[in-house]
């Protein structure tokens, strides 16, 4: 095999809220990856594997989250009772 073909690489991660079927009020996704050689495969991610990804990245959301909304008061010149 060329050295192309085998060198794979994660393109996506999906996690989505399920809101209805048998996963419904869990989260549950996909990950890709992908070869230079446009070959992919893909994998599912089940709800009891999608929880240690949630975890892992929910604190930067928080943060994320909380330093937009202050750079939004800020941009609108709204005040900021912090």
């Amino acid at each position: 095999m060329s050295e192309k073909r085998d060198n794979w690489k994660l393109e996506k991660i999906e996690l989505e809220f399920q809101t209805w079927g048998k996963d419904k009020g869990k989260y549950a996704g996909r990950i890709r990856f992908s070869n230079n050689d446009h070959e992919s495969f893909t994998f599912k991610v089940r709800p009891d594997m999608a929880q240690p990804y949630i975890d892992l990245i929910a604190y930067d959301i928080v943060k994320g989250a909380e330093s937009l909304g202050e750079r939004l008061i800020e941009s609108l010149g709204l005040k900021n009772d912090k």
